[in-house]
């Protein structure tokens, strides 16, 4: 029996690996045969932002070849839906073109639903 799965991250995309984790995990939903959805809270907003260069920390790690969070988001968008909290981005000055194609704005009441609706929700 198929499940509603939403994977909830709050977390920026840098200094941890939970944005870049959670779209994996939620094309394993799908592939599960799950509905999975992705939401960007908080400072999980930045992971939205389009033309973002990967690269922190330890200089040779990042010699290799780092896939951002961006790339994933975009190999994903046909099997995952993608969302953003409406306040969230706003609070953090995040215009409308800077947001990766294909992910969906939603307001707290949305997000509430979809958190209520769903058999399983992640926190990442």
């Amino acid at each position: 029996m198929s499940k509603k799965v939403n994977i909830i991250v709050t977390q920026p995309p840098y200094g941890k690996e939970d944005a870049f984790s959670a779209v994996p995990m939620a094309a394993s939903q799908v592939a599960a045969g799950n509905e999975a959805s992705l939401i960007f809270v908080s400072g999980g907003v930045h992971s939205i932002v389009r033309g973002q260069k990967t690269g922190y920390g330890d200089l040779a790690v990042w010699f290799k070849d780092v896939p951002s969070v961006e790339s994933e988001i975009i190999k994903n968008i046909e099997l995952v839906s993608f969302f953003a909290l409406d306040r969230d981005i706003a609070k953090r000055g995040i215009n409308d073109s800077e947001i990766i194609d294909g992910i969906k704005k939603i307001s707290l009441d949305e997000l509430t639903d979809k958190i209520l609706e769903a058999d399983v929700n992640m926190v990442f």
